[in-house]
């Protein structure tokens, strides 16, 4: 009778042990499937394999994996360009995240801002090492922010700055000025964040505002 007991408890701690090693790795394969890769500097390579949209230039593209798969941020300017029958510049700039799959690459969302017949001095771009790709609130699916500056202008008054934030399809923006800084005064720097960001988890809105401060800055002595 002892030894039935001790063979029944033995075979009971073993299937226990067996149960939370499968627990154990089950959980192993939900948290890898959630992580976001490295980002990839794809830009050289974007060139042999997605066309570019006529009358833009290829500014930046990057790549990484999350759980919707594969993805690919291009990020394009014109530059200030005369379309034909006018005398006045226009600009424009488009950010487009494709998706690779097996059989080719898919536009999942495609944005695009432009100055047109402007008579002055024209800024449509991207900012210098603006792009980031994070994954705040750590749920597998990759957040991208981005910032340029737009004006039309013939003084020094602060040029317009946009920030976009995308997380899947849903899109959040804070749209204001650049900050000027003079020696005794600051002219701008006023903002205003979407609503879409009071349905957001709160650590976007922290961010995107740490980036928006971090650009757009001029300085005059």
């Amino acid at each position: 009778m002892m030894r039935c007991c001790v063979l029944l408890f033995l075979f009971s701690l073993m299937l226990s042990c067996k149960n939370k090693k499968q627990d154990s790795n089950t959980t192993a394969v939900v948290q890898e499937e959630k992580v976001v890769s490295e980002v990839e500097e794809v830009t050289a390579a974007v060139s042999a394999l997605l066309p570019l949209p006529s009358s833009y230039q290829l500014k930046r593209a990057k790549k990484w994996h999350d759980v919707s798969g594969e993805n690919w941020l291009v990020l394009y300017e014109t530059g200030a360009y005369i379309e034909k029958g006018q005398t006045n510049a226009s600009a424009k700039l488009s950010a487009v995240l494709f998706q690779k799959t097996d059989s080719g690459f898919v536009t999942k969302w495609k944005m695009m801002d432009q100055i047109n017949n402007c008579e002055l001095d024209i800024v449509c771009s991207f900012y210098d090492d603006h792009l980031t790709i994070t994954d705040l609130d750590s749920n597998g699916l990759a957040e991208i922010t981005m910032l340029y500056a737009l004006s039309c202008k013939g003084d020094v008054s602060p040029n317009e700055k946009k920030l976009i934030m995308y997380e899947g399809t849903q899109k959040y923006a804070i749209r204001g000025e650049e900050l000027m800084l003079l020696q005794k005064d600051t002219i701008g720097g006023s903002w205003k964040a979407d609503t879409a960001f009071s349905k957001a988890p709160k650590a976007f809105l922290s961010y995107a505002v740490e980036r928006w401060e971090k650009f757009g800055k001029q300085e005059y002595q």
